[in-house]
């Protein structure tokens, strides 16, 4: 009886060995499968994802701030007139478009003024005085009357935006080629007033600021990145027609010429109003 039951305490113990070190061959099995699976996923094992690849609930990765600076400018513009009221501004603006003269007008300081260009360099516009005038004299203008060129300080502005870093660097990213496309339009303008030959290739410009706007317009950004945002979405939205506007003046049509100088004039407008909004 006795050697019955050993017999049985010993069948009994050699199975729960026999599970147990099943037990232990399974547990280890899963874990060096799942330290190799983590390993070909490039993921440490616990799941936790790649240091610097943080995905952000908001569609990018984490957070970041930039700062963005722009560059000072001076401009010259070439005024037809200022106006108590916005109407009258905008009826003087399209009688000048009437006669052969682009001009559109800027927003008050607090007169409506209307301006028929605005180039980077005085000999320009003078120059483009000296060609509107003749046109405009006796029905826009006095017949005596020369334009009048304003020379505008553009001071350089900076600010700092916080937010996730891809819909950060979008943001910057419109912003520094708006920066420089302002500058090449600048120059193409001087060219064209001047007669000389144009360094700036306009078709490249329009490309990419059309593709930035897209780009912008695509994404919804957090709350904190809505007003940079905004203006950015603005100022590449107006410079991106300027573009436009100013490839469509290099084939020497004077109606084009006329209709590029009037949207260049408002995209410098949009761009100077939506920078005073990001820098107060």
């Amino acid at each position: 009886m006795r050697r019955s039951r050993l017999g049985q305490s010993k069948g009994l113990g050699s199975k729960i060995i026999f599970v147990l070190v099943a037990l232990a061959f399974v547990g280890s099995g899963y874990l060096i499968g799942r330290y190799f699976l983590s390993a070909l996923l490039d993921r440490p094992v616990g799941g936790e994802p790649v240091s610097g690849q943080v995905p952000d609930p908001s569609g990018g990765t984490e957070a970041t701030t930039v700062q963005i600076q722009t560059k000072p400018v001076t401009l010259y513009r070439v005024q037809i007139g200022a106006f108590s009221t916005s109407e009258n501004a905008e009826n003087a603006a399209q009688a000048a478009i009437a006669k052969g003269v682009g001009a559109a007008v800027m927003s008050p300081d607090p007169l409506y003024k209307v301006y028929c260009g605005i180039t980077g360099s005085k000999e320009a516009a003078n120059k483009l005085a000296q060609t509107a005038q003749p046109k405009l004299a006796g029905s826009v203008v006095a017949e005596n009357d020369n334009l009048y060129v304003a020379t505008t300080e553009v001071a350089s502005r900076s600010f700092t935006i916080t937010g996730p870093k891809t819909q950060v660097e979008a943001i910057q990213s419109a912003l520094v080629k708006a920066d420089t496309s302002v500058q090449s339009l600048l120059a193409f303008w001087d060219a064209q007033y001047l007669g000389k030959e144009r360094q700036v290739v306009i078709s490249s410009m329009e490309s990419e600021l059309s593709a930035l706007k897209s780009e912008l317009e695509s994404m919804t950004v957090d709350e904190s990145l809505k007003t940079a945002h905004s203006g950015a979405v603005k100022i590449v939205s107006e410079l991106a027609l300027a573009a436009q506007g100013a490839k469509e003046a290099a084939g020497g049509d004077s109606s084009k010429v006329a209709l590029g100088t009037s949207t260049f004039v408002k995209s410098i407008d949009s761009y100077i109003q939506e920078l005073k909004k990001l820098s107060p």
